[in-house]
């Protein structure tokens, strides 16, 4: 009987955290999700960790001074319409986030179907929600980098943000 009853707990247990898992930090997804290669991805020919004060940066978007957010933990800065990007305090860039028809290296972009990121890049990805809105995300742990889409209710590509594993 009691058997029954610890085994019966253990399940609505499991049942209970698989359904919170979307909602674990992105830390725990990088922890427990199997790597994809994102090693060429890149936005405009901008990789992460290039250097805002590069000379190549400067002469395409100018010199940053600008702080798009105040944030303790990195300078955000808005590069062109529906590009932002943030930097630590050496100016290497740590994240894009991109909300316009930008595409990123396999070709996707903002309005896109979710199902052909699936396709593209693979099944190995996480799902999560943040601010009421679904994600799924791929992570290289080789590179230290992850790349989430974020899209509505109708499957369509609405942000995506490609960023160091270090961001939280």
């Amino acid at each position: 009987m009691y058997r029954k009853i610890i085994m019966l707990t253990i399940l609505i247990l499991l049942a209970i955290i698989f359904l919170l898992i979307p909602s674990f930090p992105r830390s725990f997804h990088h922890l427990v999700t199997t790597g994809t290669n994102l090693e060429n991805e890149n936005i405009n020919g901008l990789y992460l960790f290039n250097n805002v004060n590069d000379e190549k940066f400067v002469e395409i978007y100018g010199k940053q001074t600008f702080k798009n957010q105040d944030n303790n933990l990195y300078n955000y800065y808005k590069i062109q319409d529906g590009v932002v990007i943030a930097t630590n305090d050496k100016g290497d860039i740590l994240r894009f986030i991109i909300g316009t028809g930008i595409p990123i290296a396999k070709g996707i972009e903002v309005g896109e179907s979710i199902n052909k990121v699936k396709a593209l890049y693979g099944k190995e990805y996480y799902k999560r929600v943040e601010q009421g809105v679904d994600i799924i995300g791929y992570v290289d742990k080789k590179h230290h980098q992850s790349l989430e889409f974020w899209y509505d209710p109708q499957k369509n590509i609405i942000l995506y943000r490609l960023d160091d594993n270090s961001m939280e």
